[in-house]
């Protein structure tokens, strides 16, 4: 057998294995239909063998020279590239605000639009606001009609402004359930509530209260017995109570965690959150955070 013989079976032997593999380019698709996902693929090497460089002989010798290790056949990697947007709070607004505001932030709604009448709000979304969602996502909304019947304080609109104050924070989900009471706390008090989704058939979430001229003396009164906190520049009192007033360290279900404070010497506010709506967040923490963002309205 001569040189060529013998090169000719090597090349063979050496290059027998090899084959170019798949492409690796392929379309990312989301089985829910809204969601878009851009994607980049690094284009793939195919493998080829060079009768030069994969079997290289020495002559010289009558030995084969050892192959280079073969390269990888892939030159990147798949990168997968999201364009997302946040999921926006609209519990508690007429539908067709939600309805706007939901696709301004670049989503869509599953299933029909509600078409809910002026008079109806939103009382439950899906995701919760703040959610991050592929663009062009779809959302869930549920409306209501409002309570036909607004109680003694009338049509508040979101229920924030009442009683000569403004509520500037509210949790997350709670929107005004249409209840609001008038001297239930004494002459010249104002109350109204916020329940998850603006239902109250289930109990309120938050209730507020607002005292006036003489009512004043009720928040008075709990300054000192019950213990203090700082509300930004203010004092108040935080504390678990009973029906009757009593202090109680760790909530119970005949307690309601309470917040009070005065806004002038003539305007003073509670806050309280239910015994069923305690469980679901942090009590204290809420009850600051709404107190924080009670001012005089103007």
């Amino acid at each position: 057998m001569n040189v060529e013989d013998l090169l000719a079976e090597a090349m063979e032997r050496q290059v027998s294995h090899v084959q170019a593999p798949p492409t690796l380019g392929r379309t990312v698709r989301s089985r829910h239909r809204a969601h878009v996902i851009r994607f980049r693929v690094a284009g793939a090497a195919l493998v080829t063998a060079a009768v030069a460089v994969a079997v290289p002989v020495a002559l010289g010798t009558g030995r084969t020279a050892p192959a280079p290790a073969a390269s990888s056949p892939t030159s990147g990697q798949d990168t997968a590239v999201v364009d997302s947007v946040t999921m926006p709070d609209v519990t508690g607004m007429k539908t067709a605000d939600a309805v706007a505001a939901v696709r301004a932030a670049g989503l869509g709604l599953e299933g029909p639009e509600p078409s809910g009448t002026a008079d109806e709000i939103v009382v439950t979304q899906k995701p919760a606001a703040g959610t991050e969602l592929a663009r062009n996502s779809l959302v869930v909304l549920r409306s209501m009609p409002r309570a036909k019947d607004p109680q003694d304080l009338g049509d508040l609109g979101d229920g924030r402004t009442f009683g000569g104050i403004h509520i500037g924070y509210l949790p997350e989900g709670l929107a005004w359930d249409r209840w609001s009471g008038k001297n239930g706390f004494g002459r010249k008090s104002y109350a109204t509530s916020f329940s998850p989704g603006g239902d109250g058939t289930k109990g309120y979430g938050v209730e507020v209260v607002v005292y006036e001229g003489e009512a004043v003396r009720h928040v008075r009164s709990r300054m000192g017995t019950v213990p203090s906190v700082e509300i930004g520049e203010r004092r108040g009192y935080l504390g678990n109570l009973t029906d009757g007033g009593e202090v109680i360290e760790e909530p119970r279900e005949d307690t309601t965690a309470t917040i009070g404070f005065l806004l002038r010497d003539d305007l003073a506010v509670e806050v309280y959150i239910s015994p069923m709506y305690v469980k679901k967040v942090d009590a204290p923490a809420e009850l600051k955070k709404i107190a924080e963002g009670i001012e005089a309205a103007e």
